[in-house]
């Protein structure tokens, strides 16, 4: 799947900075660590639910999506892998984890599920510590981001013993389970982390990538600062008060024998094996090799808005495949015989489906297998199966099979059994065109029991509306649970915009035609306006009573509208706020972006602009309630907004949430998040009373 585009905000490090899981240590550790309570606690191991478990027959709850188990990475991608697959196919591990808001902490497991046969899962350790992730951009590392740290893992090449990493606040840890002996041991720990896990082609030696120059480059900046700091592009004083280490800072690839943990040379044939993606073709999201048959997915012209096609070589011959559904291939495999290809796709309004086929190339066109509004990702391929991560608008994480032949899917694991009896509010798939024919989907939900006839106030979640409806991008408004209590809730995903013309050839071209005349974000608006005039005339909603909400770049899109629209009656904000004085405290890196994309340089030449894309500078903006629930690392930015708007009597409140990144990640801020948001949003909205059980 091509990568996200950055959108043109403040903080937009939680799109790009999710496949890269840095933690900060040592003398610099001024990110989310998980907090001072599970710092000083001992790892603690999630149970298994018994998977008969029968729940409560009662609505949701804000608990009740707190609480749910978790296993691989916040968001929908194939990196890192939300499970490994081991290589005779009969297992799959992963890593569970699980929010207790109480303890402010989280239980993890190191889980194995049989793929076949209909055995049960059972834990073989635990997984460490859930341990908040950064990331390295704008050139330097150690961003803090927030999201939960994932574990890596990986089978030796016979399949009997696996690898995987544990996280703790001041290391990170390489482990072994012997699946024979049923045994774990630690064979190494780092104080940095661990960003890339294999085996060695023959099994015996562990491969892994890291920093490990990290300490050394962040005990240089602490020297440096005997004599003080020249303040320049290494600054992020949104969140430190000191430099950053250079994202310069080597990854440097390491062998370990696998018996003794002791270092061993790594050869030319590991680098293959720790980074198979070495060999992909340019430009490539997919790639699968069998024999001499080879398949990816790539650009064919060069440019940015170019989607990605099927390829493939058998041999030196090229077999090209120009079928409508050889386009937006995200994952390939060959069958073991190498005869067939699987491949998978996203398509749609906003690519808003997934999509299975098989193919024999050279002998016919592709034949779907399944066609679904369902979430399918880091699918691997088992034979007769292909095993992937499942989520559905109302059915959180699972892990099923998908047949080859028919696309039929099997579940192999629930994490959470008990959440089929809580009665979910209806979700239907809303798709239209804004003023200016661009495509936009979300998904409407109702509350329980909804009795057609009268109007709904309506909160908008935004800006992903793929897979499990929980909280949107960020996780802090709980979709199911505001249904309950009476609001009408729309999943809102962002549309992509669209150069008209002038095809932009780089990522910095493309955010600069977006800006002109603020084409992107008048798109986005558009969206939100025309699909809030089809539920006033539908009668579904009180078009006096809708509230937006976002983080990141859904923030931008709510103070963007705020200042442009009177749309909303209300607005709550997990980021704020695009400002010239947002643009000062955010540090020479960001500010050189911005600057390069289309921002104004100076004060002098930026009034016209910010008179447009500033809450703050806006002067027609009316005022409404506006809730901002910031994290410490990035609160500052939002001082001004928050400052003048007070001073000009909007109904304004901040709060901040300590050791807290882009994402935030502590139990009991969460659930403080999600109880706050709710009952502001019922204060200001006035919904009809919360089903029975909300």
């Amino acid at each position: 799947m091509p990568a996200t585009r950055q959108r043109p905000h403040f903080v937009a490090i939680a799109e790009r900075g999710l496949s890269r899981n840095w933690r900060s240590t040592g003398a610099l550790v001024f990110l989310s660590l998980l907090g001072i309570a599970q710092a000083r606690a001992e790892t603690r191991q999630c149970r298994l639910p018994d998977l008969h478990t029968v729940g409560e027959e009662r609505a949701i709850g804000a608990n009740d999506l707190m609480r749910l188990r978790d296993f691989g990475g916040l968001g929908l991608g194939n990196a890192p892998a939300p499970f490994a697959l081991s290589p005779d196919r009969r297992f799959a591990a992963l890593q569970l984890r699980q929010a207790d808001p109480a303890t402010d902490s989280y239980c993890t497991a190191l889980v194995l599920m049989p793929v076949r046969g209909g055995g049960k899962p059972y834990i073989i350790d635990d997984a460490g510590m859930i341990i908040a992730s950064t990331s390295t951009r704008y050139g330097v590392t150690d961003l803090p981001l927030g999201t939960p740290k994932p574990a890596l893992i990986a089978w030796n090449p016979v399949g009997r013993l696996l690898a995987y990493t544990k996280s703790f606040p001041d290391r990170s840890e390489i482990w072994i389970h012997d699946l024979v002996g049923f045994k774990s041991r630690r064979l190494s720990s780092s104080p940095v982390d661990v960003e890339a896990l294999s085996w060695s082609d023959d099994g015996e030696r562990l491969l892994y990538a890291s920093r490990r120059d990290l300490p050394a480059a962040r005990d240089a900046i602490m020297a440096e600062g005997r004599s003080g700091f020249r303040y320049d592009g290494r600054f992020w004083p949104l969140s430190s008060d000191m430099p950053l280490p250079s994202a310069d800072v080597p990854l440097i690839d390491q062998s370990l024998d696998a018996i003794t943990g002791q270092t061993q040379p790594f050869r030319p044939s590991d680098k293959l094996a720790l980074h198979p993606a070495v060999q992909w073709p340019s430009a490539s999201v997919a790639f699968a090799q069998r024999g001499s048959r080879t398949a990816w997915s790539a650009p064919a012209d060069e440019g940015i808005d170019t989607p990605s096609r099927l390829q493939i070589r058998m041999g030196n011959k090229p077999l090209p495949c120009r079928t409508a559904s050889c386009s937006g291939v995200n994952s390939l495999w060959w069958s073991d015989d190498g005869r067939t290809l699987y491949f998978q796709r996203r398509t749609g309004v906003g690519n808003s489906l997934t999509e299975f086929f098989a193919w024999v190339p050279g002998r016919n066109v592709p034949r779907r297998l399944l066609s679904t509004t369902d979430a399918l990702f880091g699918c691997q391929y088992a034979g007769d199966e292909i095993i992937c991560a499942q989520e559905a608008s109302n059915t959180p994480r699972l892990l099923v099979a998908i047949s080859i032949r028919d696309g039929a899917r099997r579940l192999l694991l629930d994490p959470n059994p008990e959440y089929a009896a809580l009665e979910p509010g209806t979700v239907r798939r809303l798709e239209w065109r804004n003023d200016a024919g661009v495509a936009a989907f979300g998904d409407l939900v109702l509350p329980p029991r909804y009795t057609p006839g009268h109007r709904l106030p309506l909160v908008i979640v935004q800006y992903q509306s793929r897979g499990f409806l929980r909280g949107g991008t960020g996780d802090e408004y709980p979709i199911q649970a505001l249904a309950a209590r009476g609001f009408a809730v729309l999943s809102f995903n962002r549309p992509q915009w669209r150069p008209a013309t002038d095809e932009p050839l780089n990522e910095k071209e493309y955010l600069r035609q977006s800006m002109h005349g603020f084409a992107d974000r008048r798109d986005v608006l558009s969206s939100l306006r025309q699909v809030i005039r089809q539920l006033d005339l539908e009668g579904l909603i009180d078009p006096l009573r809708v509230a937006i909400t976002g983080q990141s770049d859904g923030a931008v899109t709510a103070t963007f509208a705020l200042a442009n629209s009177t749309l909303f009656s209300a607005a709550i904000l997990s980021t704020c706020c695009e400002s010239e004085s947002g643009l000062e405290i955010s540090g020479e890196a960001l500010d050189n972006f911005y600057i390069g994309i289309g921002y104004p340089a100076t004060r002098a030449s930026g009034k016209p602009f910010w008179r447009v894309a500033s809450l703050v500078d806006a002067p027609d903006a009316r005022p409404v309630p506006l809730l901002i629930q910031a994290a410490s690392s990035e609160f500052r930015m939002g001082l001004a907004t928050y400052r003048d708007l007070r001073r000009r009597g909007w109904p304004i409140e901040m709060y901040i949430y300590p050791d807290e990144g882009h994402v935030k990640l502590h139990p009991a801020h969460r659930a403080a998040i999600y109880d706050r948001n709710i009952q502001w949003l019922e204060e200001q909205l006035n919904p009809l009373p919360a089903t029975p059980g909300g």
